[in-house]
């Protein structure tokens, strides 16, 4: 139910009046060329009740849905994929990087890249429809850890490669070594060595078996099990002494 209300105005107030009604359409179509103002009897009725609000939210929210606010956020939308994408793709250059677990398959890469897309999205507001675009560009750009340590000369990198470059000096000094009990402590400490590095990762098992392979291969006598007594160890030491 409404009830009418006529007002009489001096001439002065009701130009006050119109003046602003046509400075608010003024302001708001100025902003955005497709802005939709309301009639006057509208504006009056919001002036009187003292509740520009609801007037003032229809205006903002057809402000920001079109026009050159709309045309702006339409544009974010989309640019924001694309800078994020650059970001990534443009870190090597300058000294960064996106490291990524080293035992993920490519499948999970994407799918935990389609996760991060989405989060990022959702969180700035942007169009969730550019989810797969920017989780394709992420998993792309992302290295395995290692290889980004690598690069980077990390301090785990050094360390891992310290312990690479140990284990073939080890390897090189156990052809020459001459003392068999040395040699058997040599061959302990290259086991060790070639465990830690492919713990590190900067050695692979193949590798690692190859090079205790060219070591036996050269030393077979280090590999033996040791004399179990005094007088065994002396009879084998005959035997090097007099060549039997």
């Amino acid at each position: 139910m409404t009830t009418e209300i006529n007002l009489a105005l001096p001439h002065d107030d009701a130009a006050r009046l119109r003046k602003e009604f046509e400075q608010f359409v003024g302001v708001s179509s100025g902003l955005d060329r497709e802005f939709l103002p309301p009639d006057f009897q509208e504006f009056l009725r919001a002036r009187l009740l003292q509740h520009d609000g609801p007037l003032t939210e229809r205006a903002v929210s057809r402000l920001l849905s079109g026009g050159e606010y709309g045309w702006a956020r339409r544009v974010f939308d989309k640019q924001l994929p694309n800078a994020l994408a650059a970001l990534m793709r443009d870190a090597r250059r300058f000294g960064f990087g996106l490291a990524v677990q080293p035992d993920w398959t490519p499948d999970q890469r994407l799918a935990h890249a389609r996760e991060w897309a989405a989060q990022v999205l959702s969180e700035c507001g942007a169009d969730a429809a550019f989810t797969e675009a920017l989780a394709t560009q992420v998993a792309a750009s992302a290295e395995d850890v290692r290889v980004l340590e690598e690069r980077m000369r990390t301090p785990a990198w050094r360390l891992a490669e310290s312990l690479r470059q140990r284990a073939y000096e080890l390897m090189y000094a156990l052809q020459t070594e001459d003392s068999e009990a040395a040699g058997r402590a040599r061959v302990g400490e290259l086991r060790g060595m070639l465990g830690l590095a492919l713990e590190y990762g900067s050695v692979r098992p193949e590798e690692a078996s190859r090079v205790l392979e060219q070591v036996e291969r050269m030393r077979p006598a280090l590999f033996r099990e040791a004399p179990d007594d005094v007088f065994d160890r002396l009879a084998a030491w005959l035997r090097r002494m007099f060549g039997h």
